[in-house]
Order: C-alpha cells, then structure tokens, then sequence
C-alpha cells in the first residue's frame, strides 16, 4: 500500500469509529495487503486517535489460540493499542449505541511492571515483569465488515489489524492476582 492508501484507509476506520458505519474490507480494495500493511494502516489511526485526544493506556494481544488462528488461516497472534475511552468501570454501564456490532470476550489482563521487547521474549520473561493479573472483558467491535455483501468475501486478518485488532473496550475486574 502507498502512504496515501495507508492514510486513507485510517481516517476511513477513524470515520467509522465515530460514524457508527463499517466500511469495506481493505483487504478487497488491497489485495496485495501485507500484514505490515495492516499495522502501518494502524499506526495511522493510533496516531488520529491521539491528535484527537485519546491516550494509550495499554495493549491488546489477541488471536492467541490455535483455533483461532486456523479459523483466520494465520500462523501469529495480533496485537493492537488500548486507549483511556476504551476502559469501562466493573459494574458500570455501557452507554447503548457506543458500538457498531459488539462482542465480548472473557480474557485475562496482564499489568506490567516493567517493559518488554524483540523477538526473543520467553515466557520466563513475561512472569518475571509482570505486576498482577486480573480478570476483564473485553469487548470487540468491527468498523470494517465481516463480509463483502457482493462478492461475499470474508475479512482477513489484516482487516482485522488494521482496524486495531477489532478492539474496542475493556472492563477491568476488581480483582489482583500474583503470577508465577
């Protein structure tokens, strides 16, 4: 993709966030779309984000499980960023309409103490920097379409990272639990 298409592509999905309106799969309008791509078309949105005043609070790893990735034909799980709009008190309401199409997911949340980095992270690595876990929801959203509605073509994952890894909040459970 050219830094124009990159360019396109987030202010579409920063439109659509706001809109309430998914757009079309970039991985049709692109098909020659790397993943690369996709995280170069989420960069460009993290940054609107920001220039609009969201703040990065945290990250996302999704896709983890096997299952998953052999559902969307990937071999790697995806990543995308949490920002301060996204986080929703445990107990608190939800406004309705806040999403286009949501979804929730039980997951675990790491709270780090210290940073990680490169290629060689252990498991080891990420037990020894991390604070506590804790329980949370997530809640998923898509700004793009999961499938085509003429060509019938499904979203690909580099949709789905571009559109920030279809993250879109977090509920953070009350409780702290040690690793390890």
């Amino acid at each position: 993709m050219t830094p124009h298409d990159i360019d396109t592509a987030a202010r579409a999905l920063f439109e659509a966030e706001r809109t309430r309106r998914q757009i079309g799969l970039l991985s049709l309008a692109h098909p020659a779309m790397t993943l690369d791509d996709a995280y170069a078309v989420q960069a460009a949105l993290v940054e609107l984000k920001r220039a609009a005043g969201a703040r990065i609070v945290g990250w996302k790893i999704g896709l983890t499980s096997r299952a998953m990735q052999e559902a969307l034909q990937i071999e790697t799980p995806d990543s995308g960023v949490i920002f301060d709009d996204m986080l929703f008190e445990d107990g608190g309401t939800v406004p309705a309409g806040r999403f286009i199409q949501p979804r929730i997911e039980a997951e675990i949340a790491f709270h780090m103490g210290a940073d990680l980095a490169g290629v060689n992270v252990t498991r080891e690595d990420v037990i020894a920097a991390t604070d506590w876990v804790a329980p949370s929801l997530e809640i998923l959203d898509t700004r793009i379409l999961r499938v085509d509605p003429v060509t019938k073509a499904l979203r690909k994952v580099t949709d789905t990272i571009s559109d920030n890894a279809a993250n879109a909040g977090l509920v953070l459970g009350q409780a702290r639990h040690a690793i390890g």
